[in-house]
């Protein structure tokens, strides 16, 4: 755009802004690959008003939600859709619509999905590609710029504004406050436009490349690889502020920008420059610091930087399948390089006297570094080797001098140690009372009430005897002059030692906690063999911290952090499901403010006890590696406020007090879209979520027994740690549930009825999202198991059981009709008759005018064949349905029968109850009073004459007993066995017992018909 000579290079150190402030780092430190942009060849990333991001690429639109990718025509409603072109150019509305600018024209999506194409600023021009979107200041325009020329307003719902404004070009367009236009071209240069289209001013290039820019008060900046320019009067450039030498940037070097929360972003081949405005009426661009870019993949370069409102920047090339995140802020990680730039595994961090930082190493060897460049690289320190010639590794040191040469102890892999801080002369201190081999050296502690350095290691617990110049197995405090005492922990691994000050060491060991008393030897245990209070998951123990409030924090191997309390509780503080990103905690470190900083083997954790909150760092915020190192942690006495954080891939400097502040973009939890799956494939799509939908319908039936909902948290950092969590008001006793990093709830399970889900995220830095989900759902039932079809099953139930009473009441009204006509016709019809036939034969037989034998015959028939006649009135009349008439048919039975043949029939009604009124079905008395007859009949054939019969009938509900006893023979074959056979027949249809036989002095029929 402008061509230099040497006196604008001289002129650049005069206007100087600012000197850069470039920090060192490692290439790429803090940006972080997104797996799933990287798929694509992406032209521009854009992020909606809801959070959301919106990327453009070679083949469409997708929209981005930090964990999927949903290609714009999924969440198309209405209107054609969008052809798979090459997208340059977006731009989000504050209504929830989006502008899209492709090479195949101008399209426009409203905030209900409905997908419109919008006529071009020149239909007629030789290409139909969107060069630039621009929102006027007012927030009320869009200017179109199409390529070839033309640039066009429009309204916010897509009505073209007036007249098309013909350019030269309008490869670069910004607004200015005034409803001025700026337009910018490599070819044709940057023209100056009334909103009318009156050209204002014209700077012409020579094809060198920059970026426009508008600063607070609206005037224009181009940006260049080696300066801000401002443009002068007539046609001409001044330099304003060189940020590097023109010789390393030349001016045509190509360069990309971008406008953030932070300030402005200039990206070249490199590195990233993070600008800002000086204050003032007249402000300039000066730069706060620069990030160093990652390797790129390819020769040629296209890069380009965008930014999201959370305070991110976006990096990606559109000539590659690349894209890189990173906070736009600077580092507060800072990785020290190792020597030759090779990456090394820290395992311990110390302080020399002269204030070098000595840090030891795996297979590096020990590592050095001046006190006065605490970002300098490391360097070997060549005189620091083992008599053997090996490279040392220390596991741990004491920096505390043990003899008159000032030497410190050091534990080593192999053995244990003393190290000259000045010369690196190492020597090795002999382990008294070993036996085969030297026992690995895990840790070393200096209990700082009595001086005394204990070590840990995998054959147990030692400490330095300064007399004999060597390490004692601890033993049993001497209780006589007996033998030698025992060694208690002697073949125990212990990893990390805690000395308290008060006459305890805490030892850190695979099968839990032990509290040591050194007076005594008491060791009390805690873990998950302990006694309550003191048990807990603590078996694979590695780390400790005792802090000043008497409360020992542990670092596990698979349970997370867990804390004793001074009063000897033990508990769970920190696992998996409440934030960490590995159960595995290979240090505890405290920090300033009353943090803990934890390294685990998938990022450094940063937690805060009084609140809970806890913030995940990663390779996201310049971690060479996730993976940090056992106990390699230190604060470094040099400055006390910087922390020393060693990892499989190098030691980091972390600098507390230079994290970020809140975001000027708080994280909002969105619900992106739902599904509810069944086994109709339609009906189990994903349902996605547009700004204008209100509450989705949630509703689990047993048609749909399941609903996946997705959910997305905006501003995030590292979004794939988010956490979320979720509850079901109603359900559970309201109690959250987790659901980790997984941005996805399942619903399903649920008793009928109607809830409220409710859920809340926190972003991986431990910052609560600044919204919380409040969904209804509704949850039926199968039909069967409804409670309106139970009630109403119920209800059918009844009405049928209704129904048939009352069907079988008017049936039982019928019969009982029949019975009494019945009863009545034979009564007034067979019985008067039957009466007049007796009656004549009576009185026939009174006057002897017939044969006396034939007359005796005829009454008698007559006289049986009335009192059969009033039996069968009788059983089938309905007024004699009690047990009333059934002890009066009885007692007339007995005694017509006494009249008749003279003998002495004896009812016995003892039994019977006062009142007796008790119903009896008709067949059940029909038949007991034929068994009755039969049982009276036979006794009287077959008793003696002299002797009565007994007749007992007992009634206690719900059984009816009927008792005939008469003495003399059993009846004898033929008629009376037929009686006996009628007898049983006819207890049978009663379901009763009927028992017949002998008895003492005579003959007994008892039937017992149960109620």
């Amino acid at each position: 755009m402008m061509h230099w000579g040497w006196g604008w290079i001289m002129l650049f150190v005069w206007v100087t802004a600012s000197p850069s402030q470039a920090v060192a780092e490692a290439p790429g430190a803090g940006w972080q690959p997104d797996a799933l942009l990287s798929r694509l060849m992406l032209r521009t990333l854009v992020q909606a008003p809801d959070g959301l991001l919106w990327v453009g690429t070679d083949d469409g639109v997708y929209r981005y939600d930090g964990t999927r990718l949903v290609p714009l025509n999924a969440l198309r409603r209405q209107g054609p859709a969008l052809p798979a072109v090459a997208c340059d150019h977006l731009l989000p509305l504050a209504t929830g619509g989006l502008w899209l600018g492709t090479e195949a024209g101008l399209y426009l999506l409203g905030a209900d999905g409905r997908l419109r194409r919008r006529p071009l600023p020149n239909p007629q021009g030789t290409s139909r590609a969107v060069e630039s979107l621009t929102l006027a200041p007012d927030g009320r325009r869009v200017w179109v710029g199409q390529r070839g020329g033309g640039l066009q307003a429009y309204s916010l719902d897509g009505r073209l504004l007036g007249l098309p404004l013909r350019t030269a070009g309008v490869y670069d367009v910004r607004a200015a406050p005034d409803g001025t236009l700026w337009a910018n071209d490599p070819t044709a240069g940057l023209q100056h436009l009334a909103a009318t289209g009156r050209v204002l001013g014209t700077w012409p290039t020579t094809g060198h490349y920059g970026r426009l820019v508008l600063d607070p008060t609206g005037r224009a900046w181009v940006l260049t690889a080696g300066g801000a320019y401002r443009p002068a009067p007539a046609g001409q450039w001044q330099a304003a502020a060189p940020w590097e030498p023109a010789a390393r940037y030349p001016p045509e070097a190509r360069v990309d920008l971008s406008a953030g929360p932070g300030g402005l972003g200039l990206l070249s081949r490199g590195q990233l420059r993070q600008l800002g405005w000086t204050a003032g009426s007249a402000p300039r661009p000066r730069v706060l610091f620069t990030l160093l870019l990652p390797p790129w993949p390819t020769a040629a370069w296209s890069g380009r930087l965008r930014h999201d409102q959370g305070g991110h920047w976006w990096l990606f090339d559109s000539g590659t399948r690349t894209c890189w995140r990173r906070e736009a802020v600077p580092a507060f990680v800072r990785a020290l390089p190792g020597p030759d730039g090779q990456p090394y595994s820290v395992r311990a961090t110390v302080r020399l006297p002269n204030g070098r930082l000595l840090v030891s190493t795996y297979e590096t060897g020990l590592l050095t570094q001046a006190a006065d460049s605490p970002l300098a690289p490391l360097r070997h320190w060549a005189a620091a080797t083992l008599p053997t010639g090996n490279v040392p590794t220390l596991m741990g040191v004491v920096p505390a001098a043990v003899g008159p040469r000032g030497d410190w102890l050091a534990a080593g892999v192999s053995p244990l140690l003393r190290f000259n801080p000045r010369t690196g002369a190492l020597r090795e201190v002999p382990l008294a009372d070993v036996g085969q081999g030297t026992p690995n050296g895990l840790c070393l502690a200096r209990d700082p009430a009595t001086g005394r350095v204990w070590a840990g290691s995998r054959s147990g617990l030692h400490f330095y005897d300064s007399t004999r110049q060597v390490f004692q197995p601890y033993r049993l405090p001497q209780a006589g002059p007996a033998s030698k005492p025992a060694a208690p922990l002697a073949g125990r691994i212990v990893e990390d030692i805690w000395p308290d000050g008060r006459g305890h060491l805490w030892l850190a060991t695979p099968e839990g906690v032990e509290r040591l008393t050194l007076a005594t030897g008491v060791r009390q245990d805690f873990g998950p063999l302990a006694a309550p209070p003191r048990r807990a998951p603590l078996d694979g123990a590695r780390c400790l911290y005792h802090g000043p409030d008497g409360r020992l924090w542990v670092g596990t191997r698979t349970h997370g952090l867990l804390v004793i309390e001074p009063d000897g509780r033990a508990r769970s503080v920190l696992t998996l499901g409440q934030g960490l990103p590995d159960a595995s905690i290979a240090s505890v470190l405290p920090g300033p403010g009353g943090h803990l900083w934890l390294g685990t083997y998938q990022g450094l954790v940063r937690y805060q006890p009084a609140t809970g909150q806890l913030s995940v760092f990663t390779t996201a915020q310049g971690l060479a590696s996730n993976e940090c190192n056992a106990r390699a942690a230190y604060v470094d006495p040099l400055d006390g406020h910087s922390l020393l954080i060693g990892g499989v891939a190098g030691l980091h400097r972390i600098y507390p007090g230079q994290m970020p502040g809140p975001r000027s973009r708080a994280s909002r939890l969105l619900l992106t879209g739902w599904q509810a799956l069944s086994a109709d494939a339609a009906t189990s799509r994903v349902r996605y979520r547009l700004p204008a939908d209100g509450p989705p319908p949630l509703a689990l039936a047993p048609d749909a027994p399941l609903i996946d909902l997705h959910l997305a948290l905006t501003n995030d950092s590292d979004p794939g740690r988010a956490r979320y969590a979720y509850r079901v008001r109603g359900w559970l006793a309201d109690r959250w549930l987790g659901l980790g990093t997984t941005p996805l709830l399942r619903l399903q399970g649920l008793p009928p009825g109607r809830y409220t889900v409710e859920i809340r995220a926190e972003t991986s830095q431990g910052v609560p999202a600044a919204n919380q989900l409040r969904l209804p759902l509704t949850v039926t039932a199968p039909w069967w198991s409804r409670p309106l079809t139970w009630v109403l099953a119920g209800l059918a139930a009844v009405a049928a059981v209704y129904q048939w009473q009352r069907r079988r009441l008017r049936q039982m009204q019928r019969d009982n009709a029949l019975r009494g006509q019945l009863a009545a016709d034979l009564h007034d019809e067979v019985g008067a008759l039957l009466t007049r036939v007796t009656m004549q034969a009576e009185l026939l037989h009174e006057l002897e005018q017939g044969p006396p034998a034939r007359l005796a015959a005829l009454v008698a028939d007559s006289r049986a064949a009335a009192s059969t006649v009033r039996d069968i009135i009788w059983s089938v009349d309905t007024q004699a349905d009690t047990l009333t008439a059934l002890v009066d048919r009885i007692r007339d039975h007995l005694d017509t029968t006494s009249r008749a043949t003279g003998r002495l029939l004896h009812l016995d009604e003892a039994a019977l109850p006062p009142v007796l009124d008790r119903p009896l079905p008709p067949t059940m008395r029909q038949q007991v009073y034929l068994i009755f007859k039969e049982a009276v009949t036979n006794a009287l054939k077959y008793a003696r004459p002299d002797q009565p019969i007994q007749v007992v009938l007992r009634c206690a509900s719900p059984l009816l007993e009927l008792t005939v006893t008469s003495a003399g023979e059993a009846p004898a074959a033929g008629r009376a066995g037929q009686g006996l056979r009628n007898m049983s027949q006819r207890a049978a249809r009663l379901g009763a017992t009927l028992a017949t036989g002998p008895v003492p002095g005579g003959w007994q029929v008892r039937l017992r018909v149960p109620g």
